[in-house]
């Protein structure tokens, strides 16, 4: 008797735990993409683009360091780096990303031509041409 009370409970928990399992409803929204063969976590609020642009963060640059795009395209930083890195708009510090540390990614529609650095240090330059 014992034993099938055990079994009962133990068919029990499975079954909360598989409607707690398909009743979570996170609110994260983000998604997870493979991109020039890594796992970037994108923000699903990022409008669907015609284009997709890499940039690589790694020994101390921008990787392309000029990117000519379209208004609307999305630019994806993937920081390759040993440190932490930042992508900021030069000009008017219009747009910045948190800081990424190494192997953390940040994407941004681009709507006009900007320069942009990084805060962290100051000498790492890019620059986006709308066309």
């Amino acid at each position: 008797m014992k034993a099938i009370s055990k079994l009962r409970y133990g068919f029990f928990v499975l079954f909360v735990l598989f409607l707690m399992n398909g009743c979570n409803s996170s609110s994260n929204n983000d998604t997870t993409e493979f991109i020039k063969g890594e796992n970037v976590k994108l923000d699903s609020t990022l409008k669907k683009t015609s284009s997709f642009h890499t940039v690589e963060i790694k020994q101390m640059k921008f990787q392309p360091n000029e990117l000519k795009l379209h208004k609307g395209d999305t630019v994806l930083w993937i920081n390759k780096d040993i440190t932490d890195h930042d992508v900021t708009e030069e000009t008017k510090k219009a747009w910045t990303s948190s800081k990424l540390p190494m192997g953390k990614s940040w994407s941004k529609v681009i709507e006009e031509s900007a320069n942009y650095y990084c805060s962290i240090h100051v000498v790492m330059k890019g620059k986006l041409i709308v066309e």
